[in-house]
């Protein structure tokens, strides 16, 4: 199983005299059984001190994907690929079937893998270590 994340890059502004530094905000985080629970992404949102954690926005790349990664060890899912909205749209534009939707988070996603997960020994390799 993996999961992928739908992110939207949101500019700074500076209105009526405040100031939002640009963010980064969660669309969309989902697997092939659906949608992940809202609440238990603003929890492991908190992995990461900068973030808006009730609005699911950081502060930059990195700290998403350090986000992402937290959510994947909690699921024990081995990869996430995050695209961006834009992205993802160019790449639906083209998507022909659902192999061709399939492959867009491959083709303009970026990929961040569970190290954690590919550590563990399965069932067969415990029995006969």
């Amino acid at each position: 199983m993996a999961l992928n994340l739908i992110y939207h890059f949101h500019t700074s502004q500076n209105q009526d005299g405040d100031f939002k530094p640009a963010s980064y905000g969660v669309v969309y985080f989902f697997s092939q059984e659906g949608f992940l629970e809202r609440d238990l992404l603003k929890e492991l949102s908190k992995s990461v001190p900068l973030a808006d954690h009730e609005h699911l926005t950081f502060l930059n790349l990195d700290d998403l994907k350090t986000f992402a990664l937290r959510v994947s060890q909690e699921m024990d899912v081995r990869e996430v690929r995050l695209i961006s909205v834009q992205d993802y749209n160019i790449g639906l534009d083209g998507a022909k079937d659902l192999d061709s939707f399939r492959a867009l988070f491959e083709r303009y996603g970026e990929l961040v893998i569970n190290e954690d997960v590919s550590k563990k020994k399965s069932f067969f390799g415990k029995l006969f270590s």
